[in-house]
């Protein structure tokens, strides 16, 4: 393996840094859109309170006094200087709706929305990687038509769509898994038990999340497999009458995981705005049903909060994975 030229190798962490100033500066973006939007909404957080018997006995007095207390009165660029310099701060504020730190309520729903992200990923990337390197070796032939047309439909159906689905088929019709939630009414408290309880609750989103992001796995994973079988190192490699695991795992499999890792970037956004969809559908308790909650209360620090952290972790991720693709290249 030859060594990168100089060049490349200086320029890789100007470039990095460039990258991680692009990101920054697209957060800050997200967190005026995120300030500006749920303002726009009809409605304010005083006004979505007054929908339960206890707000509505308060006097005109009382809901003034609450509405300067939650900094409604101020003006917009007032409340952004308030809520950006508690941001550089780490303050994440206080939720008006459940009374608590917005950091708290983040840290208790965030695990569960990675437990169905990470249960996704591996599931999707290897059945992905397998179907399209068999398709792909079989170009024209039944399976590979049979296996593209599946995956096809799958591919034009909505993640929240697959998820109904889902639970029509393995919750309703056939009740062989629990419908929604992330633990039965009452968890056991041995860690065994309650680790299968939790496996059976996340099941269907799991699958619901790796469904939705088998497709574009496959379609690579094919396209891949039909220029590597083409050329001369693939063709004297079948000849030789290797094993197909060794063909598959140290000739398809490590030519083809540059192409994944690059396109992890793409897969960990539209994977993460798929479960805060999925977990609506399933009542799961993750920062989907958090920001949901939050937009129906038009909670605005909480969803102030809980979007600005899943944006942050999205663009450190990615920005992780263009760190690894240039180490790759320099490998390369």
């Amino acid at each position: 393996m030859t060594e990168a030229p100089a060049g490349i190798r200086r320029g890789r962490a100007p470039a990095l840094a460039m990258n991680l100033l692009a990101r920054l500066a697209v957060l800050g973006l997200v967190a005026l859109t995120t300030f500006a939007l749920p303002r726009l909404l009809p409605g304010d957080p005083l006004q979505a309170m007054l929908a339960s018997d206890h707000a509505q006995s308060l006097s005109l007095a009382e809901l003034a006094a609450l509405r300067e207390r939650l900094g409604l009165t101020a003006g917009w660029g007032r409340q952004l200087g308030d809520w950006l310099g508690d941001l550089l701060r780490g303050d994440l504020g206080h939720s008006i709706r459940h009374a608590r730190p917005v950091a708290a309520l983040v840290a208790e729903s965030l695990p569960w929305t990675l437990l169905l992200i990470l249960g996704a990923m591996p599931v999707y990337l290897l059945l992905g990687a397998l179907a399209g390197i068999r398709a792909g070796r079989a170009q024209g032939g039944a399976l590979d038509r049979g296996l593209t047309g599946l995956v096809t439909v799958l591919a034009s159906i909505p993640p929240f769509v697959l998820a109904i689905l889902l639970m029509l088929g393995f919750a309703i019709l056939w009740p062989v898994l629990p419908a929604g939630g992330a633990l039965p009414l009452f968890p056991s408290d041995q860690p065994l038990v309650r680790a299968g309880q939790v496996a059976r609750h996340a099941a269907l989103p799991v699958a619901a999340l790796a469904l939705h992001e088998f497709a574009r796995f496959y379609y690579l994973a094919r396209a891949e497999a039909m220029g590597l079988s083409r050329r001369p190192f693939m063709l004297n490699a079948e000849a030789r009458g290797l094993a197909p695991l060794r063909m598959l795992a140290d000739y398809y499999g490590r030519n083809i995981l540059p192409a994944f890792v690059a396109r992890m970037s793409d897969s960990i956004s539209g994977l993460f705005g798929a479960a805060l969809i999925v977990e609506i559908v399933f009542s799961y308790p993750g920062i989907g049903g958090l920001i949901y909650g939050a937009i129906l209360d038009r909670d605005y620090p909480l969803l102030q909060g809980a979007t600005i952290i899943v944006a942050a972790g999205v663009l450190a991720l990615n920005w992780l994975i263009d760190a690894v693709l240039a180490v790759l290249a320099e490998r390369g």
